[in-house]
């Protein structure tokens, strides 16, 4: 695997270690693309670069464009310049790119300053692993050894990848706090150079503030290396959002909300690369200051959710990467989102609520006895109604795994909420069936074990159940029954008139507005020529809209002849077997300014249209476009969409058009009769009344 280092320009070098440079070629130290070419500009320091392919090559050229080096296997001397980098299959190729200054070759005192790196410190949300490292380049030629810095604090995980060496390599490290040093076992021994596609990693876990100082020398003094460097924390509680493909780095803590009546069933957890087995604790966490001692969980082992829990903490006890998945577990019965209870309501005034409510209509509801969190009886409320003294017979049939199993059913005294009588059976004929007579109100079910809990174990399975319940009326009783006072009859007499009034109300209302409508369309038909009527409201300033929006109605409902001669002449008129159309250019005056209004007249003659839109074409100039339609309709650019217009209807449309243009054509299209037709008018419309043409 190729690596050449990814420096962001905010982020250091320590001392005389460079200027930041923005290296892209990092992408190469995580994706083997084998088959995918590469090329970059990087801005190096002055230094070597090493090249080390495997049946492929490398080229550098400078910033003049003038080739340095092409071969599988170099190294190149480069100045502090702009480079271009060309690799044609970067999985098949190693290598480091000089993007750091010379470094110390002495480790300093724990007092001395020393300038170090300051890497971001990414944190860990159990889903993603994204961290900022940091890359840093160095070579032995002339010298002893390199050596820099990184700056820590207590909680962090220190990641050290040796990425590429040109040779045999040897990394030291030593922590150092503001008075000692120690040396740390963590290291690295390579006696010969990397290899393409290998991993050299290192977890160091900090507990203290500090600086880790890494020396890297080698036997041979020509040794080209990289380092990558990354600090995770690992003391700070982290949510956990999921529970498939969690994935972490040293002992993070994560939280996660367990229910009482869930539970959590290990399925994985190794190291990154799935070769071992990571040790993995929990605690329930109470409070902020109240929590259980730690205990420890092997695979598939359970963890049961309990009461007046804030959430579990886990963490897992390695220096390393590792990934581990779970899965919940919900013991809910009945629908009801939670565990039945196993005791009874204490009174007759106690919340029942917890108790899951089986309706008694023969359908089936499903749970179980979740005998390793000690649930080993269910309890289940039915409720029977009717009038006083009437006799419900219940009867109940359990299923499933249920053969050590035992249902009882409780009839409960209504004011004592004392047992009265009871009925209890066990597995049989594949199933458990009982019945028993109750009174009206609220009795229950119990499901419970044959050895009660005595059953209960942390290596027991749940047992299953599925419950189906029908009732059956055997006594109705006596139907209460009390007279109506006087004042109780006057009241019933006020609210009938009222309901009648308000139930016919809308209907005289509907009545009047339709004969108000046809006298105004009778006197609007009387009078001919009603353009020059509203050119005469609109001279005299008092035309409204609505004027034309009541006009339009009124005539949409008159013979079309009729209505013809009440707008008087059309501009033009267009007559064919399929549509009768006729247009009138309208008062300027009736559009905002600039706009153009027509009124259109449509009648269908033997076929009804369906689909139907109107298409105002500009045959020169601009494209025309829709403004308003009145009455509303959907348009869209220079069409409005009339839907359906049934056969001998009458349908007026005012359109107020916009555009530049003088010139216009209407085209109606649609589906005449299940065919589709269409329609346009000979003559072109003109804008300027002088000016018209067939």
């Amino acid at each position: 695997m190729l690596v050449l280092n990814d420096l962001k320009a905010d982020e250091f070098s320590p001392p005389c270690m460079g200027r930041p440079v923005t290296c892209l070629l990092a992408i190469l130290v995580l994706l083997p693309m084998a088959s995918l070419g590469y090329s970059s500009d990087q801005l190096t320091v002055e230094g070597i670069a090493w090249f080390d392919c495997e049946d492929s090559w490398a080229s550098i050229h400078d910033s003049n464009g003038v080739e340095i080096a092409n071969a599988s296997d170099f190294t190149a001397n480069l100045s502090a310049e702009n480079h271009t980098f060309y690799i044609p299959e970067i999985g098949k190729c190693q290598g480091v790119i000089p993007v750091t200054e010379e470094m110390p070759e002495l480790r300093p005192v724990p007092s001395e300053p020393f300038f170090s790196i300051e890497s971001q410190v990414c944190p860990q949300d159990g889903h993603y692993l994204s961290c900022n490292g940091q890359y840093t380049t160095g070579d032995l030629v002339g010298d002893s050894s390199d050596v820099f810095a990184i700056n820590v604090s207590t909680g962090h995980m220190l990641a050290l990848t040796l990425v590429a060496t040109s040779t045999g390599i040897e990394v030291e490290l030593h922590f150092q706090n503001s008075s000692s040093e120690i040396k740390l076992e963590q290291g690295f021994i390579l006696p010969l150079n990397s290899s393409i596609g290998s991993s050299n990693i290192l977890y160091v876990p900090i507990s203290e503030e500090g600086r880790v100082i890494v020396s890297v020398s080698s036997p041979n003094q020509n040794t080209i290396w990289s380092i990558r460097s990354e600090i995770f924390e690992t003391s700070t509680l982290q949510p956990l959002v999921h529970l498939d493909n969690i994935i972490g780095i040293g002992p993070t803590p994560f939280a996660y909300p367990l229910g009482a009546d869930e539970s959590l069933v290990i399925t994985k957890s190794t190291t990154g690369n799935g070769e071992e087995f990571v040790p993995l604790m929990y605690r329930y966490v109470y409070s902020e200051s109240a929590q259980s001692e730690w205990a420890s969980v092997s695979l598939n082992d359970r963890i049961g959710g309990i009461d007046d829990v804030d959430y579990i903490e886990f963490q897992w006890d390695c220096n390393c990467q590792w990934l581990a998945t779970m899965s919940r577990y919900r013991h809910f019965d009945a629908g009801w989102g939670m565990d039945a209870p196993s005791l009874l309501p204490l009174s007759i005034t106690s919340d029942n609520s917890s108790h899951p409510l089986i309706v008694m209509d023969g359908h089936s509801e499903t749970g179980e006895l979740t005998l390793h969190m000690n649930d080993y009886q269910d309890i289940l409320r039915v409720e029977t109604t009717g009038w006083n003294e009437s006799i419900h017979l219940v009867d109940v049939i359990v299923e499933g795994d249920i053969y050590d199993l035992e249902v009882t059913i409780w009839n409960i005294d209504q004011n004592k909420w004392e047992i009265i009588d009871e009925a209890t059976s066990t597995y049989s004929m594949n199933k458990i069936a009982v019945s028993l007579s109750v009174d009206r109100g609220t009795h229950f079910i119990r499901i419970q074990h044959v050895n009660g809990s005595a059953a209960i174990s942390e290596d027991a399975d749940p047992v299953e159940w599925q419950i189906r319940v029908t009732t059956a009326v055997l006594d109705e009783g006596e139907e209460p029954w009390f007279a109506a006072s006087e004042s109780v009859k006057d009241a019933a007499s006020i609210f009938y008139w009222l309901i009648g009034l308000v139930l016919i109300l809308p209907f005289i209302i509907f009545y009047l507005s339709v004969k108000k409508e046809q006298r105004y369309a009778r006197e609007f038909a009387s009078r001919k020529n009603r353009l020059e009527w509203l050119s005469s409201k609109l001279d005299k300033g008092d035309f409204v809209p609505s004027d034309l929006s009541r006009a339009l109605r009124a005539v949409s409902s008159l013979d079309w002849d009729e209505a013809l001669k009440v707008w008087g002449e059309p501009t033009i008129r267009h007559f064919t077997l399929g549509i009768d159309m006729a247009v009138w250019v309208l008062d300027d005056r009736l559009a905002e300014e600039g706009g153009w209004p027509l009124l259109i007249g449509m009648r269908p003659q033997e076929l009804e249209w369906s689909v139907a839109a109107l298409r105002f074409e500009a045959p020169e100039g601009k494209l025309w476009s829709v403004n308003s339609t009145e009455p509303r309709l959907l348009s869209r650019e220079n069409e409005i969409f009339l839907d359906t217009i049934h056969q001998n209807s009458r349908l007026f449309v005012q359109v107020t058009l916009d555009g530049q243009g003088d010139a216009l054509d209407i085209h109606l299209s649609g589906m005449a009769g299940g065919e589709p037709m269409a329609a346009k008018p000979a003559k072109t419309i003109y804008r300027s009344e002088n000016n018209s043409e067939e």
